[in-house]
């Protein structure tokens, strides 16, 4: 905390703000502007126009993550951006491919997009520093947070502006201790993975497909917690708020140690 607030305090805001707003209107945006140039194809339909689309949205947003960090320069994060937009590429199509049910496949490409897009906001945040340091622990946490924040506002500004301002007590409870939790640690797993893969065996010395197959995994991590997060609410499955209660928090307060750890140690 010290560390980034202190000697980093304004770029440190500029990203996670800029990040946060960026990810969460644009996600927002692609609803509206979709309908109006499918309008045949809207109203949450999936379909290949539609996730073809999304694939091609979703790769724009995370170029414009770039410029808005100057992380272009870095080849690591072109390596990123490669690998993970060929991968939604194959859960895309394979879903179609084995009949996913519509509900099935639209959280699976929604989680799949969200993670995809807040690592690679967390990667561009550090790529200034070190790709390799603690603070990819520490910004995946507050990108996670300022995202899942921004994500709340529209969702209750939503609500107000559709006359249903009756719930926004409990919208504002359960997205505010739950969701934004889920969002943090499926992120925030993420670079755990990443950051102990790139401790153990630095990725400049592997082959591409080896660099590509421990990149994936990680990500999918994240990606099969927040759909199966997902999932089990659509289906009233609300065991899953003690489990990510518990487990979420340990993982947290161990994400946040070790970053602290890690900083102390390299100073």
């Amino acid at each position: 905390m010290q560390h980034l607030f202190l000697e980093n305090k304004k770029l440190f805001s500029r990203k996670l703000l800029g990040s946060s707003l960026l990810l969460v209107a644009s996600l927002f945006c692609f609803e509206y502007i979709f309908a109006y140039f499918f309008p045949s194809l809207a109203g949450g339909v999936i379909s290949l126009p539609w996730f073809f689309s999304f694939l091609l949205y979703c790769g724009l947003i995370f170029l414009l993550l770039m410029l808005f960090t100057q992380s272009y320069k870095h080849k690591q994060i072109w390596f990123l951006l490669l690998v993970w937009i060929l991968l939604f590429v194959v859960v895309g199509i394979l879903g179609f491919q084995v009949g996913l049910q519509t509900v099935l496949l639209y959280y699976l490409v929604a989680a799949y997009a969200e993670e995809f897009l807040k690592i690679g906001s967390t990667e561009n945040a550090v790529s200034q520093t070190d790709f390799y340091s603690s603070d990819l622990l520490f910004f995946s946490v507050f990108v996670a947070l300022g995202f899942s924040i921004v994500e709340n506002f529209f969702y209750i500004g939503q609500q107000v502006l559709g006359s249903e301002a009756q719930g926004i007590l409990s919208l504002a409870f359960g997205r505010g201790m739950f969701s934004s939790l889920l969002h943090i640690v499926a992120t925030g797993l993420i670079a755990l993975l990443l950051f102990k893969w790139y401790q153990k065996s630095e990725l400049q010395s592997l082959s591409f497909f080896q660099k590509s197959l421990r990149v994936i995994l990680c990500l999918l991590v994240g990606v099969l917690l927040h759909f199966c997060y997902n999932l089990a609410l659509q289906y009233g499955q609300l065991w899953i708020y003690v489990v990510l209660v518990v487990g979420g928090y340990f993982l947290l307060t161990y994400l946040m140690f070790l970053s602290d750890s890690l900083y102390k140690s390299d100073t």
